[in-house]
């Protein structure tokens, strides 16, 4: 449920989107294609404020393109997705 929680709050950031919104289990694939930067970008402003973000697949799965795996389970909290979400906001202003 946590992962589903997470998964609807990064699909509420202007130009993010969840590929496959209703396979989450606790993996979920993350595009970024219409912010225009590069998840490596967005990883490096994430990691700036201590949040560790999805994992780039962008050179990994033919055809999803700036895509980054993110693992949510029972160790992060509400507080930490929606801390989450509030920063991936912040970064892509």
């Amino acid at each position: 449920s946590r992962a589903r929680y997470a998964a609807k709050l990064l699909s509420e950031v202007p130009g993010v989107r969840i590929v496959w919104p209703d396979t989450t289990f606790k993996e979920f694939v993350v595009n970024f294609d219409e912010t225009g930067r590069s998840v490596a970008d967005i990883n490096d402003a994430l990691r700036a404020h201590g949040i560790f973000g999805g994992k780039d697949i962008s050179a990994e799965a033919g055809g999803l393109g700036q895509s980054a795996l993110y693992c949510v389970t029972e160790v992060h909290t509400a507080a930490d997705i929606r801390r989450l979400a509030d920063t991936l906001k912040e970064v892509l202003k």
